[in-house]
């Protein structure tokens, strides 16, 4: 489905940036990973990091001697010094990836023209390419199939098939290479909640891609394809052994999506002709999957999103671009009565179901360092937060910086001890010395963004 201009206009990209990509990879190459990308680029996946330790893991202080802290470990990945990952990681991936379904691309008599991925961003809307969805009629001619993958006996799932309803919704744009197009009816697998934070990649770092390539049963490339370059509107990653399919999200260690694949970089002959994988001249009748490619190419996905909120939309597609731009990020579980899961029974015309449940309760007391009941770490009255990555020319220690930001997390109007003295007889009390708190330092301001439309106005930076 890819097409000659598509593969064209990534080559052109890559070629124009072939200075600053060997940069970048000599940089990876010598081990110094978290130089790769710049300072400011580098400060926003640490603060990114590190607010997503102390607002979603529930993370605290390591004590000393204790083993550094989920954050610690994904930052040392990303210097290289760490290579595991937290069982969670399966857990979640299992989930994300039943959100992802092969897209039946068809002609207006019903006859198959094609195959394309997507996956669900909204309780309704499914994003994929505009070369896959080129227009509304391709795409209320055609329909998408969920759970086309093989179980854990090997053998094939029971597949579900959606039809899409693009007068419900439908936008799109051939420069970014994008279509969000509604669902008749929700899928029963969740969707994943898209963001236009900052900080969810940088250059270094690998991401995994979920996929059907060329319609084949649903695949996975894990933490296969790294990260050598990011554009304005583009992140380039290179693989050996596992490209991307078109309409495929691509995904970080935390499982965010930061980007939508779409095209890529063909390694070609003295010719000028596109190699196949087995070395010989590719032809369309191969498939995409069996050109050789030498570099991927995704959209950002906060460019999309960005896009999106700018257009001038009416009636219903207001209230479903709202639900997809305002709600929960990250994967987001499906609601009630249509929830499918390995051991969970669903009665659908009593709406009941029976759940082998198993509940455990901890009352103890929280570890020592961790953040236990309403207690927070204390700040020493008078430290300052830690200076920012790359400051002055230096690239402080990814850990430490991490370490500083939560000995900084304190509740906002908690005295520091300098304001702790009695006051004399005939002076009035001070005022309590409000301290910085971690999530302030890390993200410059008191109140995070807690719409779209905020994070886009927090700064013009590219994301």
């Amino acid at each position: 489905m890819i097409t000659a201009e598509l593969i064209q206009q990534t080559e052109s990209r890559f070629a124009e940036r072939q200075a600053i990509r060997q940069e970048h990879e000599a940089k990876i190459r010598s081990g110094a990973l978290l130089e790769a990308d710049t300072p400011d680029r580098v400060k926003q996946r640490v603060q990114h990091l590190t607010r997503r330790a102390i607002e979603i893991e529930g993370v605290g202080i390591p004590a000393p001697g204790q083993p550094a802290v989920p954050a610690a470990a994904v930052l040392e990945r990303i210097i290289g010094k760490n290579d595991l990952m937290s069982i969670s990681y399966l857990e979640i991936g299992l989930r994300v990836a039943r959100t992802v379904g092969r897209v039946h691309i068809q002609n207006a008599d019903g006859s198959l023209a094609g195959y394309g991925t997507g996956f669900m961003v909204s309780p309704r809307l499914l994003l994929t390419n505009n070369h896959v969805f080129e227009n509304a009629s391709i795409a209320g001619a055609s329909r998408v199939e969920f759970n086309f993958q093989e179980g854990p006996d090997g053998k094939l799932l029971s597949s579900d098939f959606v039809n899409f309803d693009p007068t419900a919704f439908f936008v799109t744009d051939k420069a970014l290479d994008f279509s969000i197009v509604a669902l008749r009816s929700s899928p029963k697998y969740g969707w994943n909640g898209l963001s236009a934070a900052e900080g969810k990649l940088i250059v270094g770092e690998y991401v995994t891609i979920i996929q059907h390539p060329e319609g084949k049963r649903k695949q996975i490339a894990l933490r296969e394809n790294q990260v050598v370059d990011m554009l304005d509107d583009f992140a380039h990653y290179r693989t050996d052994t596992a490209p991307g399919s078109s309409g495929s999200p691509v995904f970080n260690d935390q499982w965010e999506i930061v980007a939508l694949h779409h095209s890529g970089v063909p390694k070609k002959d003295s010719q000028g002709r596109i190699l196949a994988r087995d070395g010989s001249v590719w032809d369309s009748s191969m498939g995409e999957d069996q050109i050789q490619w030498i570099a991927n190419e995704g959209v950002r996905i906060s460019k999309i999103l960005k896009h999106v909120q700018g257009l001038s939309l009416t009636g219903g597609q207001v209230a479903l671009r709202k639900q997809m731009l305002d709600g929960q990020k990250g994967w987001t579980a499906p609601r009630a009565g249509e929830l499918i899961s390995e051991g969970i029974e669903a009665d659908r015309e009593a709406r009941s179901w029976t759940l082998p449940l198993q509940l455990t309760i901890d009352v103890g007391e929280g570890a020592s360092g961790m953040l236990a009941g309403g207690a927070m770490p204390r700040i020493e009255a008078g430290s300052a937060p830690p200076a920012a990555i790359g400051s002055g020319g230096q690239t402080a220690p990814a850990q430490d910086e991490l370490v500083a930001a939560w000995r900084a997390f304190q509740s906002p109007g908690r005295p520091t001890e300098s304001s702790e003295a009695a006051p004399s007889p005939t002076q009035a009390p001070p005022a309590p010395v409000r301290a910085e708190s971690a999530l302030e330092w890390l993200t410059g301001q008191s109140r995070r963004p807690s719409t779209m439309e905020e994070q886009f106005a927090q700064d013009g930076a590219p994301r």
